[in-house]
């Protein structure tokens, strides 16, 4: 990933002098005079504020807004601008270029740089190559800083009459691929490329247990292996089935239309007797030899029922969220045979799916995948309360009057000077919400004048992003439908990969809080101007998913309105949490590195939504916010929601994940391999909302085994503080020693949000 940038600025940032304390603060002139912000009560997880009078249709919408991006932002074209990074019009079928194409999907190596590197369907990895598609059914490599998953060649299916790829459809859960004819003939008869037949198409669709190609016109099916071929067995198992032995121990079902037979060519080739049409399915035989018998039987039961794609509907109470998967299938065969994640298995509603015991799990870097059978998939999430105060309610008086004392200077700590913050949307996000989350604090604890002053810097410094006027203001991007740095649209480096989506949720997850807050302690902040700026940041990361199923054969003739941003652009309904990594190819495909500035971003969009008095988008992000919470309990925190999912080699000797990519687990960060920094990048920033993540019985369960080693060992009081107040939720007074010397801060925390943290963390 090109983040020399971020790994820069953080060295330096971690090796500069440390900043005074607050007592050594500057004084400033006092603020204006009007009258200083009244806290409302604190409130219930389903409270609406400020915008009762506005009509029933709004507050029943699950849209934040359909203004025009370029509109919104003043329509003279200077915040309006494309993206230097071009969308891939050979790679992606143009008819769906009405819709936003996705910047962090789970598929996105198919259509950046080469469009040549591995996606990971789950189980299987699959490229697109040319005239071929292949398939592998990834290895484990075990190390003691990571797990990945190795690809091989395990199938090369050739699709004869063709030499190029494109995306032609794709929804929550699946793309399609289509192989095109490139002849001079066809694109003449065709009048365009884009109108080019389709050959084959290959629907990839999330933990289906077969991988799909669907040849569209009779071609003689080609298969060929970087292994050896040891035994092609037409007979055992009826027409249209073969059950095929390699050389590395293991063994395939090859499922085709028709009678053909596979004839096996040479070492490593075998090919069909006739042309075959119709659906060609591969799925490893997982598990022991003596068990492939009853596996293969129950894989046949499904082989006609045909995953093509599916669809996600959330549905959420004050209490309770129902995630609704829906498969869309072809063929006749029933439910398809689909691969559950852990995290799947920890909230499916009994009943709602058939397990198919006699498959062995699938190997993944994430952990078992069972298969099961059942058209629709209904998830449960409890949702815990959550609103702008800490889950405890302050009582103690004298924790009151020490917190009065640290809001105070902290507030008088901010700079009047707003060219003195960080000029990229992270930093200074930060530092925006970092003076929010201090007004905020002040209110509750009745200092009004310092709750106050944080506010009005807060919104001072925010208006210039507004208005466009500071020195990198943020652009729509007309090429890829997104909220960009304008650094960002010309240097792929800047703004730790800014103008290429990286860590968009990070980065606007933090402006949005801030607005938040500054909505909730003063309601006449947010006018029209303000609210449609802050709801395109919004729009930019938690636009929510709907019904519209992009395809290319619906994109030119569509009489929807478009979609100006793409439908949740980091967030993955099926593996349950985000995708920070952009338009960056990888041979490892996507990635994540901070589960809870993740947490952060849909906490803030949450908050935002409340706040603005839109009750049915905070009821669905507040469920993303719990979807998101249990992913990071599952995959990044070993031995919390879930136990032996990495091997021992891995999780002898740490408790957390430091990178989780769609192929690997790592035992790293982007900007060093401190332990301090691996950990606490997962627990900062510390809000009401780290308390989904942080619970008391994993804490407990690592602290005297890493965490207190960790905080000990290291040369940084900032991320020291951060890893000493995960201990709050486990002995709140060891936690207030450990950080009652601390007089250095990370640039999103304060002394005085520290300290509330640990006397507002949940005791149970």
């Amino acid at each position: 990933m090109p983040l020399s940038d971020r790994i820069r600025r953080l060295a330096e940032k971690f090796s500069e002098q440390p900043r005074q304390s607050s007592a050594g603060a500057p004084q400033y002139s006092a603020p204006s005079s009007h009258e200083p912000p009244q806290l409302p009560p604190r409130p219930s997880i389903n409270s609406n504020s400020s915008r009762s009078q506005e009509n029933e249709a709004e507050h029943a919408s699950l849209e934040w807004s359909s203004e025009d991006p370029c509109a919104v932002l003043g329509g003279s074209g200077d915040r309006a601008l494309p993206n230097t990074y071009k969308v891939r019009r050979d790679l992606v079928d143009s008819r769906l270029l009405a819709h936003a194409v996705p910047t962090n999907a789970w598929w996105q190596n198919l259509i950046i740089e080469g469009g040549d590197q591995p996606v990971l369907v789950a189980p299987y990895m699959v490229k697109c190559l040319g005239e071929t598609v292949v398939v592998c059914a990834p290895t484990p490599l075990e190390e003691d800083r990571f797990v990945a998953s190795v690809w091989h060649n395990d199938w090369a299916i050739r699709i004869p009459g063709c030499a190029r790829h494109r995306v032609a459809a794709f929804d929550a859960l699946s793309v399609t691929v289509d192989y095109v004819e490139t002849s001079a003939a066809a694109a003449a008869a065709d009048g365009e490329s884009d109108c080019a037949a389709a050959v084959a198409s290959l629907p990839l669709v999330k933990g289906s247990a077969f991988a799909t190609v669907v040849f569209n016109r009779p071609a003689v099916l080609g298969l060929e292996s970087v292994h050896a071929v040891l035994k092609v067995d037409c007979a055992a198992y009826g027409p249209g089935a073969a059950v095929v032995e390699l050389n590395n121990g293991a063994t395939w079902l090859v499922c085709y239309e028709g009678n053909a037979v596979l004839r096996h060519l040479d070492g490593s080739r075998i090919e069909s007797s006739e042309a075959v049409q119709g659906s060609v399915r591969l799925a490893l035989i997982p598990g022991s030899d003596g068990s492939r018998h009853d596996a293969i039987a129950a894989l046949l039961s499904a082989r006609e029922a045909v995953p093509v794609g599916g669809s996600v509907d959330v549905q959420a109470t004050d209490s309770e969220a129902v995630f609704e998967i829906t498969w869309r299938t072809a063929g006749q065969g029933g439910a398809p045979a689909m691969c559950t994640l852990p995290h799947h298995r920890q909230t499916m509603a009994d009943g709602c799916v058939e397990p198919m015991d006699a498959v062995a799990p699938f190997w993944s870097s994430k952990g078992p995948m069972h298969v099961v059978r059942g058209r629709v998939w209904r998830l449960t999430e409890q949702l815990e309360p959550l609103g702008f105060s800490g889950p405890v309610p302050l009582t103690d008086a004298a924790r009151i009057r020490r917190l009065c004392e640290l809001v105070a200077a902290d507030a008088a700590s901010l700079p009047a000077d707003a060219s003195a913050l960080p000029p990229d949307p992270y930093f200074f996000g930060k530092a925006l919400a970092r003076a929010a989350r201090i007004a905020l604090i002040a209110a509750e604890v009745g200092d009004h004048a310092s709750s106050q002053h944080a506010a009005d810097l807060a919104a001072a410094w925010f208006e210039p992003w507004i208005l466009g006027t500071n020195g990198n203001a943020l652009v729509y991007d007309t090429e890829w439908r997104g909220m960009v740095s304008r650094a960002g649209l010309h240097d792929p480096g800047a703004d730790f990969g800014q103008g290429r989506y990286n860590d968009h949720h990070f980065h606007y997850g933090y402006f949005v809080y801030a607005a938040a807050a500054l909505a909730r302690l003063r309601p006449g902040w947010l006018d029209e101007r303000r609210r449609a700026f802050v709801d395109l940041l919004v729009r930019d990361f938690c636009t929510p998913l709907d019904a519209r199923t992009p395809s290319a054969a619906a994109g030119a003739a569509s009489s929807d309105p478009p979609h100006h941003f793409p439908q949740m652009r980091c967030f993955d309904m099926y593996d349950g949490h985000s995708w920070a990594a952009g338009l960056f190819a990888f041979a490892d495909s996507r990635n994540q590195e901070s589960t809870s500035e993740a947490i952060n971003a849909y906490y803030g969009a949450y908050l935002y939504a409340q706040t603005t008095g839109r009750p049915r988008l905070a009821r669905y992000v507040r469920a993303v916010l719990q979807l998101e919470a249990r992913g990071t309990r599952t995959y990044w925190h070993l031995g919390d929601l879930a136990s032996g999912l990495y091997p021992e080699s891995y999780a002898h000797d740490k408790a957390i994940v430091g990178i989780l990519w769609s192929t690997k687990v790592d035992y790293a960060t982007f900007f060093g391999a401190n332990p301090e920094f691996i950990y606490g990048i997962q627990f900062l920033p510390l809000t009401p909302a780290s308390a989904l993540i942080l619970k008391r019985s994993w804490i407990a369960d690592i602290w005297p085994r890493y965490l207190d080693s960790v905080s000990k060992n290291s040369a940084s009081p900032q991320w020291r503080e951060i890893i000493d107040l995960a201990l709050a939720v486990v002995d709140k007074q060891a936690a207030f020693e450990r950080i009652a010397e601390t007089a250095v801060h990370d640039d999103g925390n304060s002394a005085s949000n520290s300290y509330y943290w640990v006397a507002t963390a949940p005791e149970a």
